[in-house]
């Protein structure tokens, strides 16, 4: 693999928050974390990228899952990154060096390989589920935002959960690695919508349902954190600060959108300080999340896709029943 140097100035690029938390991982851990998290955002941006022909955009899912069977021609890649309209300099940078990850990522041992691989493809087939829907993309009930962040961001969770089980420990259940990245992408949705609705990117059905449901995937969240072995500093660290960096963002949503490194590089230093106390990890938590409201259930409307293919194999690492405790699926289908 590339030095983790490479991996870093990439992160640097394109995400800054967790350019501070994949370095508090142990190799090879942090390193096949850092590549996972790269190939996901190539399919980021793939999913972003204003593309005007919608099969063009599918046809770019596939070819990235193509990817993953069989390792590609440097043509191939060059292709690949040639077919994307307008991008930012962090994005381009990384199409750039695709070639590098897909290298290194089919050179991994074959437990890992497996594991990234496999979440890769889910995450690819689910984004061209939501691609192929009609402009502008606009998610229709809480059902669906939920059964989109589990394939955005909840086969996130799964992947690190499995990548870290891979070192020889007993990893928390997947239904709240799901809830974990739930939480954090919900976040994102909430703090992103004008952006996004700017864009022609309809995410957020109700606000205020969507706000009272992360009640549960906060709390999920929070469990999966502290069912980490105390001695696991370093994914615990990397949890933790995700974790409460999102309920940071949660509770000053409403603000200015400015730069507030200070203040998150204090909180993860008060972080890292009781990452071994999972009662003072719960009260820093609870103390930076706002109150949240109460939103009654509503019944779940029809979708396009097939619940068939949606919930009985991309994301068959969960049950019905554990799906239906996301709200991705209504109880008894």
């Amino acid at each position: 693999m590339k030095p983790i140097e490479f991996y870093q100035a990439h992160l640097e690029a394109v995400s800054r928050s967790f350019a501070l938390c994949i370095p508090q991982l142990s190799p090879p851990f942090r390193d096949q974390v850092a590549l996972s998290y790269l190939l996901f955002r190539v399919l980021d941006t793939v999913e972003d990228a204003a593309f005007a022909d919608k099969q063009m955009q599918v046809r770019q899912f596939e070819t990235f899952r193509r990817f993953l069977r069989e390792k590609p021609s440097r043509e191939e890649i060059a292709r690949f990154g040639a077919a994307f309209p307008s991008l930012s300099d962090g994005e381009r940078a990384l199409l750039s060096d695709t070639e590098a990850l897909i290298e290194d990522a089919h050179e991994l041992p074959r437990p890992a390989r497996t594991v990234i691989f496999s979440g890769l493809d889910r995450m690819a087939q689910g984004m061209a589920l939501y691609a192929m829907r009609p402009s502008p993309l606009r998610l229709l009930d809480l059902e669906d935002v939920n059964r989109y962040c589990c394939f955005v961001a909840g086969i996130v969770g799964e992947l690190l959960t499995r990548l870290w089980a891979l070192g020889g420990g007993e990893p928390p259940s997947l239904l709240q690695a799901y809830r974990f990245g739930l939480f954090l992408q919900k976040v994102n949705i909430l703090k992103d919508q004008a952006e996004d609705e700017k864009a022609g990117r309809f995410f957020v059905p109700d606000r205020r349902e969507l706000l009272a449901s992360l009640r549960t995937d906060a709390e999920g969240a929070l469990s999966y954190l502290v069912a980490l072995p105390r001695n696991e500093r370093g994914y615990r660290t990397f949890c933790a600060w995700s974790l409460m960096l999102g309920a940071a963002s949660l509770a000053a949503m409403d603000g200015p959108r400015e730069s507030r490194r200070a203040q998150t590089l204090a909180l993860f230093g008060r972080t890292a300080e009781q990452i071994e106390d999972d009662a003072a990890l719960r009260h820093q938590f609870t103390e930076l999340m706002p109150p949240l409201p109460d939103s009654p259930a509503r019944a779940a409307l029809a979708k396009p896709e097939s619940e068939t293919r949606v919930l009985r194999h991309l994301l068959a690492a969960l049950n019905p029943r554990e799906l239906s405790a996301l709200g991705a699926m209504t109880t008894g289908q």
